[in-house]
């Protein structure tokens, strides 16, 4: 399992990743309880479907005027360049 960002997993399976969200619960024998959000074939994928996610998700609750929905979509690549720096990656935004 790899912690991507907040409460996104990345979580691998025989076909690439499968990117999951931590949603504070666990089931009967404590284990914590993760929501899909999609499937991937590669980490790349996993990363790219995890922007589209946060960036919808930030963009939901709110009317932007073009230059602020910009600068949110900009400061999500940001934050996802910079986690996966500060691991030893490289990702192009």
């Amino acid at each position: 399992m790899v912690h991507l960002i907040e409460n996104y997993y990345a979580l691998p399976n025989n076909m690439g990743f499968t990117l999951a969200v931590d949603k504070g619960k666990t089931d009967k024998e404590g284990n914590k309880i993760y929501d899909t959000i999609g499937y991937c074939g590669s980490f790349e994928e996993t990363v790219s479907l995890l922007r589209r996610k946060v960036v919808d998700q930030r963009l939901q609750n709110g009317l932007y005027e073009l230059s602020e929905a910009l600068e949110i979509i900009q400061a999500t690549a940001e934050e996802i360049k910079a986690a996966i720096e500060r691991k030893g990656g490289h990702y192009d935004v």
